[in-house]
């Protein structure tokens, strides 16, 4: 009873362990991955080709209220020549007065 309990605790931390290994192989090879496609021509193409907008795009912090809001939906506001998006208006004016 005592092998067995022990054979299976054993078993629990030997799988555990494979995936765990796994899993960082995993990560490292998507990173390799990532890297590869972000070859200057790529992020070109995704540019012009409008990847801002749409579905599944980034979004970006509202530095005001901190609301996370979509480039193709926000306001933006270009300060120092950097592009600041916003959730309204109104956080768009806080921020002016407020730089």
């Amino acid at each position: 009873m005592l092998r067995t309990i022990i054979w299976l605790l054993a078993t629990v931390l030997l799988i555990t362990f494979i995936r765990g290994v796994i899993g960082i192989i995993l990560k490292g090879v998507g990173q390799l991955f990532e890297q590869e496609s972000q070859t200057p021509e790529h992020r070109a193409a995704k540019t012009t080709a409008g990847g801002q907008g749409g579905f599944g795009g980034e979004l970006m912090k509202d530095p005001v209220c901190g609301v996370f809001v979509a480039p193709s939906a926000a306001l933006t506001k270009l300060v120092r020549g950097e592009t600041h998006y916003f959730c309204s208006a109104e956080c768009r004016d806080k921020y002016a007065s407020g730089s």
